[in-house]
């Protein structure tokens, strides 16, 4: 069955508090702007939910980003959300207008699709994988991209979620992007699943 691992809709406008399966933020990794709505994902400032326990044998992942990058194009690679150390959907540079949505499942990466480059406006990317290997992009819920033999056969262990690179420098060229509404689900071969709770967050100037 699926299950949501971690999820914000901002109803209320007000990013302080996430839906997530037994878990913690990590400290200090959130800087929020609750007046938009919205979460600041800057260079070494990631938002990272941890899970306890992790989720093991996750056989289908699906994932909705809200975002906007502000530059006028990505210059440089832009890691968009992480699931434990297994998964991972980043922005890759490739024209003025375009940027190139990657994958790693495993160690192996893979160029899934394009989507034009958000510094306009905020844009909603959707990723849908399973272990038999069919794999979507969306984009404002418009297909872009399919793959139909990714990874397959894979599993994964998810140990947590986090949105943003902590490793990029002070000065990168791509110094940040605007977070907005997320969830991300996991199907997994356990039947018994933790209670989801929610989380409180505090705000950071």
């Amino acid at each position: 069955m699926w299950r949501s691992v971690l999820l914000h809709e901002f109803a209320d406008r007000n990013p302080g508090s996430i839906q997530g399966l037994p878990g913690r933020l990590s400290p200090g990794s959130l800087a929020l702007s609750p007046s938009e709505g919205i979460i600041l994902i800057a260079p070494g400032r990631t938002l990272q939910y941890v899970l306890e326990p992790p989720l093991i044998d996750v056989i289908g992942v699906s994932c909705s980003v809200r975002f906007r990058h502000p530059a006028r194009a990505v210059s440089s690679s832009v890691r968009i959300i992480r699931l434990g150390e297994e998964f991972m959907l980043s922005l890759e540079p490739l024209t003025t207008f375009q940027a190139l949505v990657r994958v790693r499942v495993h160690r192996v990466w893979h160029d899934i699709g394009q989507l034009p480059n958000p510094s306009s406006g905020f844009v909603e990317l959707g990723f849908d994988w399973h272990t038999s290997g069919k794999t979507y992009l969306r984009v404002d819920r418009r297909l872009v991209g399919y793959h139909d033999a990714l990874s397959r056969g894979s599993r994964l262990t998810i140990e947590d979620v986090a949105f943003g690179s902590p490793e990029t420098p002070a000065g990168s060229p791509d110094p940040h992007y605007q977070l907005g509404e997320f969830s991300v689900r996991a199907l997994s071969r356990h039947a018994r699943w933790p209670r989801r709770h929610v989380t409180g967050v505090h705000h950071r100037s």
